[in-house]
């Protein structure tokens, strides 16, 4: 399977464990890579807490994972390496996420925003604290 055929399902909805697995694996390298140049740190966080959530239903953590997915891809629609215009396309995905989750995504937005507060490093200290309170 090449590139373009892992990301292209963000597109068409279908997700699989693998790529739960694989936005798990990759999104705070992709955030700390861009922190500084993206406006929609505290959604991207948020929609990486909801999706690590299991009380959440899987639909649910599915848009998520599509979201982050498409935020992760170095395949974009605007390359992110354009200046000012390289991340609106992997904002709008973000928004469009947020809007569809808005109903169950306050409690993982009050982490996200605890964490930007923090200052702290996201990982492992943020993954695992979230980790254990799910428990």
């Amino acid at each position: 399977m090449d590139m373009d055929d892992r990301y292209a399902k963000v597109l068409t909805g279908d997700w699989t464990p693998d790529d739960l697995k694989r936005a798990k694996d990759q999104f705070w390298a992709k955030l700390k890579s861009v922190m500084g140049q993206i406006p929609f740190t505290r959604d991207a966080v948020a929609l990486y807490y909801l999706m690590r959530d299991n009380g959440t239903p899987l639909s649910l953590r599915g848009t998520a994972v599509l979201a982050l997915l498409y935020f992760i891809s170095p395949l974009d629609f605007v390359p992110d390496t354009l200046p000012m215009i390289g991340f609106l396309d992997d904002a709008m995905v973000v928004a469009a996420a947020i809007s569809a989750l808005a109903p169950v995504l306050k409690p993982f937005r009050g982490k996200a925003e605890e964490w930007l507060k923090s200052g702290a490093e996201p990982e492992p200290e943020v993954v695992k604290a979230v980790e254990v309170e799910q428990r």
